[in-house]
């Protein structure tokens, strides 16, 4: 039997979209689309029946922030997991019109890895004051608990 990820591979190589799959230890299959892109992505796999959003988060490589969408079929039962890495202070575009549970994700991804949000009802801060660095790149620094205390 295919994959999920195989079949959504399928999908959005027939949408037009440039995908690899990568088997990723513990993970399983994902589906990894160049970050212009994953909105096309995402529309894709939706209309091929994934027809739930488990989540939207980033993470900092070192090289780039990577946006991983995680999707369900609940018809079908399978779930696939579609990443896009997009470049530091790059641009998030927004997939809330395809998948309405990515508004509160978005906007906390954006904010925590310093990227701009596109075509984002609501495109405010959530966590962070204005100016402030974004906590969660590798490039961050922290204060230490003593640094905190001695201030």
């Amino acid at each position: 039997m295919e994959s999920s990820a195989a079949r959504t591979s399928d999908i959005l190589t027939v949408a037009g979209v440039s995908v690899t799959i990568e088997d990723v230890k513990g993970l399983g299959e994902i589906c990894r689309v160049p970050a212009d892109q994953a909105p096309q992505a995402i529309s894709a796999a939706k209309q091929a029946g994934f027809d739930f959003m488990i989540d939207l988060h980033g993470i900092d490589t070192g090289e780039g922030v990577e946006v991983v969408y995680h999707l369900r079929s609940l018809a079908a039962r399978e779930e696939v997991i579609i990443k896009a890495t997009l470049a530091y202070g790059g641009t998030l575009v927004s997939v809330w019109a395809t998948y309405p549970a990515a508004l509160t994700p978005e906007r906390e991804c954006a904010e925590m890895f310093g990227l701009f949000l596109d075509g984002h009802p609501n495109p405010k801060r959530l966590l962070t004051i204005e100016g402030g660095q974004p906590p969660l790149l590798k490039s961050t620094r922290l204060r230490t608990v003593e640094e905190a205390r001695n201030r």
